[in-house]
C-alpha cells in the first residue's frame, strides 16, 4: 500500500529518494520548520486547548501526538479546522448526510454546486494559472502537462466527479485526500479519498517536519503520513467560530419552515372531516357508573395521528385514510331531549400563504444565494445598471470566490509538489509558491452583464477624456492632452488586462500584417513572434475581408 512512511507501515520506509523528498517538502510552513519550533516562546491557542506540557518535545507522554498537533495546529499556514477533535462529528455527519436528502436542501445544495463548479465544452472546470511573476518557458510547458495529468488523475475529466466532490464538502465540511507517488520515476501517479475524521496531524519528533497521523491508537491500522502525502480541506476555519459546514448554517431556517408546513397540512387533514355530535339523555346514574362511561367514550372516540415528516405521509389509528365522515354519540344526565349540531373549528386560512412565505424567504436567505436564483417567474430578472446592481449578487459572487479558493486546494497543492520535483529550482521560489493557482469556469450571468456594462461605462469615460481636454497644434488643429493608451491603462485596467491588450495588440498586427501581403496563417505567426524572414508576402487580394484570428 503506498504512501507510508515506516518499514512496518509500508513501502516507503528507508532512504530512497522520494521518502527523503517526500519529508523535505513537509515542512511547517512549507519553508521554515524546527527554527520555529525552537525559537518558539508562547503558548498557542492550539496549544493550550489541546493541553499544553513543560518540554512537550522532550516527553514521550501517552498525549505526545496531541502536543505535536497543537504544535503543528499553531502554524500560520494551517488556518483549517480538524475534524478529529471534534468527538461528535462522525455523528453530526450522518445527521448532515440524512438532512441534505431534503428536497429544498437538495435544490441549494446543486444551485450552489452548479455555480461553483462549471464544467467548459472540454471537461475543465478550472486551468492553472500563474496570478503574477515571470517563469521559463520550461517551466510553463511542464505547468501545462502537469496540471493535466493531475487534473486527469482525479478524474475530473468525466464532468461530474469535482461537482460532486464540492457538493460532499459543502455537505460534511471536510475533504481529505493521499497524494500517492511512483517511487521510480519521483511523481505524483494518483489520489486515494479518505475519511478526514481519522487524521490528526503533528510534527514528526526528531525532523520536526509536518505529518498526519491515521486512526491513532488503532493498532495495525494506525498510519504516518508526510505533509507532502495529504491533502486537507475544511470548510470552518481554526482561527475563526464558524460552522463545520455549509450545510449546517440552513439547519435552523429549515427546520422553522418545516414545522409551519407541517401545523398546516395536519390542521388540514385532521379537520377535513365532517363531524357531528349527538347528546342522549339516559337518566340519572351513579358517578362510579358515570366515570365508566366516559372512559368508554374516551376510548371510543380516541384517535391516533400519525405523520412520516420524511415521506410525507399520514396515518390514522394506523390506517392511511382519514374518515370523511364522523359521529359522535355522547349520553346526557340532565338533558330530556336529543341535540344534534355540526362540530367545526377556527384554524388558518389555507389560502394565506404569507407566514409559509416569510419563513421560506428565510431559508433562501441563510443559503446566501440571490432570491432571484429560486424566482422561476422571472429567471433572468437581473439588474445591470450601475446604480440597481444587486447587492446580494455581489456578496455571492464574493462567497463563491472564498469557496473556490479553498477547494482549488484539491489541484493547487499536488501541483506545487510535483512542479517542484521536476524544478529543483522553484523549491525555494516563494514567488512561484504564491502565485500558482487556479482559474475558475464562469457562467454567472450578472458577471458577464456586469463586466459589459463596465466595459461600456469605461469606453465612453475615456472617449469623453479624451475629447474633451484637448490642445492647438502648430497648425491649430485640435488634438487630445491625454495619450489614449495612457486613458486604457490608467481608467480602463479594471476591465481590460495586459492580456487583453497584449492579443489586442496581436490583432492590429496581424491585420497590418496581412494587408502587407502575408497570408492570415503567417501573419498569425510574425504577430506570435516569429520572423519575418522565415515567409514569403503573396500577392494582395481585392478584399481581405475582416478575418478571424486565434492565437
Amino acid at each position: 500500500m503506498a504512501g507510508f512512511l515506516d518499514n512496518k507501515f509500508g513501502p516507503l520506509g528507508g532512504s530512497g529518494f522520494i521518502s527523503n523528498k517526500i519529508k523535505e517538502l513537509s515542512k511547517l510552513g512549507m519553508k521554515y520548520d524546527d527554527m520555529v519550533i525552537r525559537n518558539s516562546r508562547a503558548i498557542g491557542i492550539a496549544e493550550d486547548e489541546l493541553g499544553y506540557k513543560q518540554n512537550p518535545l522532550g516527553t514521550d507522554s501517552e498525549d505526545m501526538w496531541y502536543q505535536f498537533a497543537a504544535l503543528s495546529l499553531t502554524d500560520t499556514s494551517m488556518k483549517k479546522n480538524i475534524s478529529y477533535f471534534d468527538k461528535d462529528y462522525k455523528k453530526k455527519r450522518e445527521d448532515l448526510r440524512e438532512f441534505a436528502k431534503q428536497d429544498e436542501i437538495e435544490d441549494i445544495l446543486d444551485t450552489l454546486a452548479d455555480e461553483c463548479v462549471v464544467y467548459d465544452d472540454k471537461n475543465f472546470f478550472a486551468y492553472h494559472s500563474m496570478l503574477n511573476g515571470d517563469i521559463s518557458d520550461k517551466v510553463k510547458e511542464d505547468l501545462n502537462t502537469t496540471y493535466k495529468q493531475i487534473y486527469h488523475s482525479f478524474n475530473f475529466h468525466d464532468g461530474r466527479s469535482a461537482w460532486t466532490y464540492f457538493r460532499k464538502w459543502l455537505i460534511e465540511g471536510y475533504l481529505a485526500f493521499e497524494i500517492i507517488y511512483d517511487n521510480k520515476f519521483n511523481e505524483i501517479i494518483g489520489f486515494k479519498e479518505l475519511d478526514p475524521a481519522t487524521l490528526v496531524p503533528g510534527i514528526e519528533k526528531g525532523t520536526n517536519k509536518k505529518i498526519w497521523l491515521q486512526n491513532k491508537g488503532e493498532g495495525p491500522k494506525e498510519r504516518m503520513l508526510y505533509d507532502s502525502q495529504i491533502i486537507y480541506i475544511s470548510y470552518s476555519s481554526i482561527n475563526a467560530p464558524s460552522r463545520i459546514s455549509y450545510l449546517e448554517r440552513l439547519v435552523r431556517s429549515f427546520n422553522l419552515l418545516r414545522i409551519m408546513e407541517h401545523t398546516r397540512v395536519i390542521w388540514a387533514v385532521t379537520n377535513a372531516s365532517f363531524k357531528m355530535k349527538f347528546i342522549i339523555p339516559v337518566g340519572g346514574k351513579s358517578k362510579t357508573r358515570a366515570k365508566q362511561s366516559l372512559a368508554q367514550l374516551m376510548h371510543n372516540y380516541r384517535e391516533v395521528v400519525d405523520f412520516n415528516y420524511d415521506s410525507g405521509e399520514l396515518q390514522v389509528d394506523g390506517k392511511p385514510m382519514m374518515q370523511f365522515n364522523k359521529e359522535y354519540w355522547l349520553p346526557s344526565k340532565d338533558g330530556e331531549s336529543p341535540e344534534i349540531e355540526t362540530l367545526g373549528g377556527e384554524g388558518p386560512e389555507l389560502s394565506d400563504i404569507e407566514t409559509l412565505t416569510y419563513f421560506s424567504d428565510k431559508l433562501k436567505l441563510a443559503s446566501k444565494i440571490p432570491f432571484n436564483r429560486f424566482d422561476t417567474d422571472s429567471p433572468a430578472g437581473y439588474e445591470i445598471a450601475a446604480d440597481g446592481m444587486l447587492r446580494e449578487e455581489i456578496k455571492f459572487s464574493k462567497f463563491v470566490n472564498r469557496l473556490r479558493s479553498t477547494f482549488q486546494e484539491l489541484l493547487v497543492k499536488p501541483l506545487y509538489l510535483q512542479m517542484i520535483l521536476k524544478h529543483k529550482e522553484l523549491q525555494d521560489d516563494e514567488n512561484f509558491k504564491v502565485n500558482v493557482s487556479v482559474k475558475f469556469n464562469k457562467e454567472n450571468v450578472f458577471d458577464m452583464m456586469k463586466t459589459m456594462e463596465l466595459t461600456e461605462k469605461a469606453v465612453d469615460f475615456i472617449t469623453n477624456v479624451r475629447d474633451s481636454l484637448t490642445v492647438q497644434d502648430e497648425d491649430m488643429n485640435d488634438i487630445p492632452y491625454f495619450d489614449l493608451d495612457f486613458l486604457i491603462h490608467r481608467y480602463g485596467k479594471d476591465v481590460f488586462t495586459e492580456d487583453d491588450l497584449v492579443l489586442n495588440e496581436k490583432f492590429k498586427t496581424a491585420k497590418e500584417l496581412e494587408k502587407e501581403g502575408y497570408s492570415k496563417e503567417d501573419a498569425k505567426k510574425i504577430a506570435d513572434g516569429e520572423s519575418k524572414d522565415k515567409f514569403t508576402k503573396k500577392e494582395k487580394e481585392s478584399d481581405t475581408g475582416e478575418e478571424d484570428f486565434n492565437f
